[in-house]
């Protein structure tokens, strides 16, 4: 028979270190949580501060809000009751604050236990403005490191007329002694710390070796913005003073109807930050109001606006780069845009149908977005000496480098630790290396995401306040950002490749051109009344320029045909691999087999061993032949382009036969003989073909590539893939600008392939046909 009774969970001593100092990642974590706790308690004005002392023991933080307070049920109730809020208890779309209505930042109910990983020795005192004495509690954070029950631990806490008595005597403690620090009632004296009538006052005393560091760092800074709690705070707070102005933004566009409001807009809410190390000229404790950094306003580009709950962006495109050329456009993109798996030029041909199942049913909800995007060319960077009084460009990036990051707010205050300083979390810098043209460096952003409850609380913060749960949601959230930014770096790179911003000190975009020397040397001598000295040393001077500019072209054209050769390597080894293969294995069989059969069995035996060797040889062989217009030197010999596409299409020919393609020959090209430098057209058919066969495998209709010979006397390839973007025909010649998904994608082939068909006054450009892109190579007539 079996026998059924109740029974219960007891709590730990030590559940209280696990939730409060093991849970939170950073102090600066702790601090936020402790700001928005008096944020949702209707507070005005939040002080930060914090004392450093070469004695840990003797370091402080002082916390203080003038919100409602907490009375003595309150302090000695409910506050005792850990992972229990009282914002738990109201309806989840009605989370309010008293007063102003506030959307709760906070729900856990951890928030009170995250002053505990600031500091041993932990002081709450609190009053709300109908009671006539404070209430307060210290807690010594080392009793609870026990094997022992939480009900078993016991601290001090009462009621006391002025928070001085607090403080002003050795208080003996179970574990040891809370010795009186003369400093911190100093500071409590100040007027911004001196006796209030409502709100929460918190003192963490004997603060951890990890925050007294942080703090020892920050006092050698000349700069309060270089500490990393101003920086923490900053983050925390810009997202509230946007939030209006963004919404606002968005109503006058037409983007949203109305504003969503996070209070019911009669409030404020002034965050300030002092330190020990700056004080008034009285002595007083001196606090700095924590601000957005102006560099905000100050963009070189900028993307706002909303994303709907279908995934939709509607927004903004800006650009003020240059004042010639100012740019107020639309911003809007699709959902199979925003959530394909598939590259940038592959996303345009695609429909909602072809979005992952995997990424429909995510509840991300509406948000909104504010995106800011900076230059890093010398004249943007003059700009920021400017504005920020910088001691120069160097000192003036740094400077910007506090504020920079794409960041998330939610409810109007940051998350950590997203956009902060090292903290890449949406992988831009990866992106920028494999296509540094089109991707924005995540130095170059100060961008805000606007989050709101309860319609994006499929976000769900982690316990310790670090971010979010990498659920579904999150994944497509970032999708959704990453979307965003790529479609916002490509209109900045055609901005820029259209201005020729890139190389703006380069009067032209030919690697290779250089200015007419001959033309100066007459210019001179007109000049000088033909000075022979004069001209003979300008000559010299000349003559040695242009043969150091022949020795680095020299070498430029070696690590071109180096570096498109790489883009060969893994072909070749993969080619080689069989026939290597069957010539090691047929040796070890001859070996094996020798000494057991008859001579005439070993004959025949050999024989057909060697004719297979032959064979693999032979394949060896063309594929050698194949490689050697990039082996030779670079001088014009008769050849064949015919033949040239053959021992190229030879290194594709297993794709080409895979995919299913078809290359079709113009009969007139095979008796066609040039007499040329064969390596550029070599180079040219590589990469044309290489891309032909990436894109065709996205085409629905036949494969077929075809190379033509035009009257004109110069060659069209054209293959039936997908079309490129009709503004994109000339990028995709500039270096690093490519469209293909894959991690060895570089976009230097067909920068590679113009240059080097330009160093022998050839030229090639690309132009849709109905079926797909051709590529034209032509002699230059210049």
């Amino acid at each position: 028979m079996i026998k059924t009774s109740k029974h219960k969970f007891s709590s730990g001593a030590m559940s209280i270190i696990q939730m409060g100092e093991e849970q939170i990642g950073h102090p600066s974590t702790a601090i936020n949580e402790l700001v928005k706790n008096g944020y949702d308690a209707d507070a005005d004005e939040y002080f930060v501060y914090t004392n450093y002392n070469p004695d840990k023991s003797k370091s402080f933080l002082i916390l203080k809000d003038n919100g409602l307070g907490m009375s003595e049920k309150t302090l000695f109730g409910d506050w005792l009751i850990t992972s229990r809020s009282s914002k738990r208890d109201e309806d989840r779309n009605s989370r309010r604050s008293l007063i102003y209505e506030r959307r709760f930042l906070g729900s856990k109910g951890i928030g009170r236990l995250a002053a505990m990983a600031l500091g041993r020795y932990l002081t709450i005192i609190s009053k709300q403005s109908n009671e006539n004495e404070y209430n307060w509690l210290t807690i010594d954070r080392e009793v609870f490191r026990i094997d022992g029950l939480l009900d078993s631990v016991s601290f001090n806490g009462g009621k006391t007329n002025s928070i001085y008595e607090i403080f002003s005597q050795v208080e003996d403690l179970e574990d040891g002694r809370l010795e009186k620090n003369e400093e911190l009632l100093n500071v409590l004296s100040s007027k911004s710390f001196g006796e209030f009538n409502e709100g929460t006052l918190i003192v963490i005393q004997d603060v951890d070796k990890s925050v007294n560091a942080i703090i020892e760092e920050e006092v050698n800074h000349k700069e309060l913005e270089d500490t990393a709690f101003y920086k923490s705070l900053v983050d925390l707070i810009t997202p509230l003073k946007l939030n209006d102005e963004i919404q606002k933004e968005l109503v006058n566009e037409g983007i949203i109807e109305k504003e969503l409001k996070l209070s019911n807009g009669t409030d404020t809410f002034k965050l300030n930050y002092g330190i020990n190390f700056i004080k008034t000229e009285s002595g007083e404790v001196d606090f700095i109001e924590i601000k957005p950094s102006k560099i905000i306003e100050n963009y070189d580009y900028r993307i706002f606006g909303k994303v709907t709950e279908e995934m939709m962006v509607k927004g903004r495109y800006l650009c003020k780069r240059l004042p010639i050329d100012l740019i107020d456009e639309g911003f809007d993109l699709e959902p199979h845009y925003l959530l394909s798996d598939e590259d940038l030029n592959k996303r345009d041909l695609l429909t909602y149908e072809n979005i992952p199942s995997k990424y429909i049913d995510a509840s991300v909800g509406e948000f909104y977005f504010d995106i800011r995007v900076y230059d890093l060319d010398a004249d943007s960077k003059d700009k920021m000496v400017a504005l920020l009084r910088a001691n120069g460009r160097r000192d003036a990036i740094q400077m910007m480098g506090r504020f920079l990051g794409l960041k998330v707010s939610k409810n109007g205050f940051g998350v950590k630790p997203y956009g902060e300083e090292e903290q890449d979390w949406l992988g831009l810098g990866a992106q920028r290396v494999k296509k540094h043209i089109v991707t924005i460096g995540p130095n170059q952003i100060l961008g805000y995401t606007f989050l709101y409850s309860p319609q994006n609380d499929g976000l769900s913060e982690k316990t310790n306040r670090e971010g979010f749960f990498e659920n579904k949601e999150f994944i497509v959230f970032k999708k959704a950002l990453t979307g965003i930014l790529e479609e916002a770096g490509r209109r900045r790179a055609r901005y820029r490749l259209i201005h020729n911003l890139a190389n703006k000190n380069t009067s032209t975009r030919n690697k290779f051109e250089r200015p007419d020397s001959e033309k100066f040397i007459q210019y001179l001598a007109n000049k000088s009344n033909s000075d022979p000295e004069l001209m003979k040393i300008t000559e010299e001077f000349v003559s040695e320029t242009n043969l150091s500019l022949d020795n680095m072209q020299e070498t430029l054209t070696l690590s071109q045909r180096l570096a498109t050769l790489g883009t060969s390597l893994e072909l070749i080894y993969h080619e080689l691999a069989q026939p290597i293969a069957a010539i090691g294995g047929d040796i070890d069989l001859i070996r094996i087999k020798a000494s057991d059969i008859r001579e005439n069995d070993i004959k025949a035996f050999l024989l057909t061993r060697i004719e297979n060797i032959d064979i693999s040889l032979e394949a060896m062989d063309e594929l050698k032949s194949s490689l050697q217009p990039a082996i030779g030197r670079g001088r014009k010999k008769a050849f064949k382009p015919a033949d040239t596409l053959k021992k190229v299409l030879h290194l594709f020919r297993e794709k080409i036969e895979k995919e299913g393609i078809t290359v079709v020959f113009n009969k007139s090209l095979y008796d066609l003989t040039l007499n040329e430098v064969e390596y550029p057209f070599w180079v040219a058919f590589l990469n044309i073909i290489n891309n032909a066969i990436y894109w065709l495998q996205f085409s629905s209709n036949n494969k077929v590539i075809n190379l033509e010979f035009t009257q004109e006397g110069g060659f069209v390839l054209s293959n039936t893939g997908p079309k490129i973007n009709e503004d994109e025909l000339e990028l995709i010649f500039e270096y690093g600008i490519t469209g293909k998904k894959e991690r060895s994608a570089t976009g230097l082939g067909l920068a590679f392939t113009r240059n080097m068909l330009d160093n022998i006054d050839w030229e090639i450009y690309c132009e849709n046909k109905s079926f797909g892109p051709a590529f034209s190579i032509v002699k230059n007539n210049r």
